[in-house]
């Protein structure tokens, strides 16, 4: 079995991020992917068709379809195969590949854009989703799959312009257009989707584990104790790490890891900084449990990751260049 090889393009954004993925060829396979953060995870498809499993989930998603994937639930994506010879002869002039950009929203942002539309005095079937500013995912434990109507449509395609123009308020936009597009899912028919889980552990977050991770996010960049926690907590260890388990679906370790790793790809990008500060400005004592725990969520190391980085966004550069050096000469 042949294998193709995929491409990816990363763009940052104060707390978000956006990926863009491409592979040429759909008649090859290529690694499945695991998707897994600590934000709300957008996935778009823009050419191909995706199979998405999670536990005994599975959606196949193609073009004009969304996935929203809720904060720490390990999602595996696959492409699938175009075995169709003929239709790939008749259509050689059409691309037969995959492509699908991923979208990471810090959880805060989707609840508050929500929290503060229900409170503007917009009419009731607008406000269909009552959901409360914290930092709990609020939409049950599975993946959402969202149809995209022309609104959306037109703001996947303005974000995907604003993250790769270079601008002096691009963040600024960004951020009004993310908040858009959340609003979007929300309004259209797809919303009846998109209903708060009858589940009273996740309809009644327990306050002890808001404030467990008020704290986390407060000292993120400091050493964090587990001592620390389960006092803030009120809990004995046991039942803090089972009642954060059942909360979240993660142990706090974990989050607390997988936070820092999304903070330390944010640093990473700049070149002038070493691993080795970020390793200490993140809480870490110890180097190689840093990179342990980098390329436990990444798949690479720290340094490889800098490396791509600065690799990607030194050919984006040539490209941005090469297209203006064209347009001047066109003129």
């Amino acid at each position: 079995m042949s294998v193709s090889s995929l491409e990816s393009t990363i763009y940052q954004s104060d707390r978000t991020t956006l990926s863009v993925f491409n592979y040429a060829d759909s008649t090859n396979s290529i690694k499945p992917k695991t998707i897994q953060t600590s934000k709300v995870t957008l996935v778009v498809v823009l050419e191909g068709t995706i199979n998405f499993e999670f536990k005994d989930y599975k959606q196949n998603c193609t073009v004009g379809e969304s996935l929203i994937i809720p904060p720490h639930k390990a999602v595996r994506l696959e492409t699938i195969k175009n075995d169709d010879e003929k239709q790939n002869k008749k259509n050689k002039s059409k691309k037969n590949g995959c492509s699908w950009l991923e979208l990471q929203v810090p959880i805060e942002t989707v609840n508050l854009t929500i929290s503060q539309h229900n409170k503007t005095g917009v009419a009731e079937e607008d406000c269909k989703i009552k959901v409360e500013n914290n930092s709990v995912w609020q939409f049950g434990s599975t993946p959402i799959n969202v149809t995209h109507d022309s609104s959306i449509k037109k703001a996947i395609t303005r974000l995907n312009d604003l993250f790769t123009e270079e601008h002096y308020n691009k963040d600024v936009f960004i951020d009004f257009t993310i908040k858009e597009l959340i609003l979007r899912f929300v309004r259209t028919p797809a919303r009846d989707k998109i209903e708060l889980e009858e589940n009273e552990e996740l309809d009644e977050t327990n306050p002890s584990i808001e404030a467990v991770l008020d704290y986390i996010k407060e000292h993120i960049d400091e050493p964090i104790s587990i001592d620390t926690l389960t006092d803030i907590a009120s809990m004995s260890k046991a039942a803090f790490f089972r009642t954060f388990k059942e909360t979240l679906d993660i142990s706090p370790i974990d989050y607390i890891n997988r936070e820092r790793v999304e903070i330390a790809k944010n640093r990473l990008v700049d070149i002038s900084k070493s691993v080795t500060d970020i390793c200490y400005e993140l809480g870490y004592n110890h180097m190689t449990y840093f990179i342990r725990v980098f390329k436990k969520y990444e798949g690479i190391t720290p340094k490889q990751f800098q490396i791509k980085q600065n690799k990607e966004n030194i050919e984006n550069s040539k490209n941005e260049q090469a297209e203006k050096d064209n347009e001047e000469k066109g003129e």
